[in-house]
């Protein structure tokens, strides 16, 4: 009976646990503003860079917190450059200085988002070379003047947001209340199998009434 009991009570826990920001969809691609032509160890560059939510908007979950670009020289020597929010949502400046020679890749770095382990590779000395997008379509974002610079999707590249969907409006200074149309407030999200949490007490409770049951009809058959 303990046995069928604590078989119960573990698949109910599971059941009520909350879903990681990785099966909630929380993933991001990010993207590198065009890089200087020419890279050199020792020399401080300003590297802009966009944080997309599902390769297509901001972040739209409030404050995504710190965020770096993170180089790695693939012996042991990585370094992140820690990221200064600009004027633009989304979009973020980093001080990068390559410390020796080599070949090094870079990949951004969060606490909230998934982060996106390979943007662009890097020859030093010599050029930066951003990576094919991983993301086949984008759900459309109002960007204004500045908007991300959106390089081709790779081979591999997958569906990112739904598309048609888009995010939250965002209204920008220059917009009155005149100006701004309806806009569907649904942020698109990858189809999850979460379940109403009356539903995993249900379900855990007729799982928990089935093992005494058992049990009892178990002390009657011996």
């Amino acid at each position: 009976m303990r046995r069928i009991l604590v078989v119960a009570l573990t698949v109910l826990g599971a059941g009520l646990l909350p879903a990681t920001p990785a099966s909630a969809g929380n993933w991001e691609e990010t993207l590198l503003d065009p890089p200087p032509a020419r890279i050199e160890a020792g020399v401080t560059y300003t590297f802009g860079y966009w944080v997309l939510q599902h390769g297509s908007y901001p972040y739209q979950g409030g404050d995504l917190g710190p965020t770096a670009l993170r180089a790695s020289d693939g012996k042991g020597t990585i370094i992140d450059f820690t990221g200064v929010a600009t004027a633009t949502a989304g979009h973020y400046s980093a001080e990068v200085l390559f410390p020796h020679d080599g070949e090094w890749s870079i990949g951004s770095q969060h606490e909230v988002l998934m982060p996106d382990p390979l943007v662009a590779t890097v020859t030093v000395p010599g050029a930066a070379r951003i990576e094919p997008s991983s993301t086949q379509s984008r759900a459309p974002y109002e960007w204004g003047a500045v908007h991300p610079s959106f390089p081709p999707p790779g081979p591999d590249a997958a569906t990112g947001a739904v598309p048609g969907a888009a995010p939250p409006a965002v209204t920008r200074p220059s917009e009155t209340a005149q100006d701004v149309a309806p806009r569907s407030n649904a942020v698109a999200e990858p189809p999850g199998t979460d379940l109403p949490v009356w539903l995993v007490l249900a379900g855990g409770l007729a799982t928990i009434a089935l093992a005494v049951f058992l049990a009892r009809r178990h002390r009657r058959t011996n």
